[in-house]
């Protein structure tokens, strides 16, 4: 796909794919992110013969934005499943306005953190990405990238406690 094309034909689906971003995940700054995440996935798919692109993009996102979730969802309950016994949201239903906002709060929390950290949680939490993928994107040793996604992972519990 040319840049005239990416420019003709998806980035006029901005604003009507922050909505939709926005409306999922209820934050600006993740609303920009997830959008943002899903024209770096168009550029490197590159889809032609696309007959809706505005479905087609909005789906893309739709399932990004709830990957997301379920990422954030995993990662709190891992998280925080030693500290607060019985609070397990895989096993349970939860109750969806607490989640989004204890979900707003640990994503609140891991913006706050040094840039490093914040990269590493990033790929690792919610891009599933290997230590070995990891270490070469940010230059940083496997051993490195472990010490640092523990710092984190304690920081974001510290913090998480606060807010209780």
């Amino acid at each position: 796909m040319t840049q005239t094309e990416f420019r003709t034909t998806w980035l006029p689906l901005s604003d009507a794919l922050y909505r939709v971003a926005f409306y999922m995940l209820e934050d600006e700054a993740d609303a920009k992110d997830a959008v943002q995440d899903l024209y770096v996935k168009l550029l490197a798919k590159s889809p032609e013969g696309v007959q809706n692109p505005r479905a087609y993009a909005i789906t893309m996102l739709r399932n990004m934005c709830i990957d997301r979730i379920r990422i954030a969802q995993k990662f709190f309950s891992l998280q925080c499943a030693e500290d607060a016994p019985g609070l397990d949201f895989m096993e349970r239903e939860p109750d969806v306005l607490a989640t989004k906002e204890k979900l707003r709060r640990v994503l609140a929390i891991i913006e706050g953190l040094p840039d490093k950290q914040r990269e590493v949680v990033r790929q690792r939490i919610f891009e599933e990405r290997e230590y070995s993928e990891i270490a070469r994107n940010t230059g940083l040793t496997e051993g490195d990238l472990r010490v640092l996604l523990s710092i984190a992972r304690k920081r974001i519990r510290k913090e998480y406690e606060r807010y209780q």
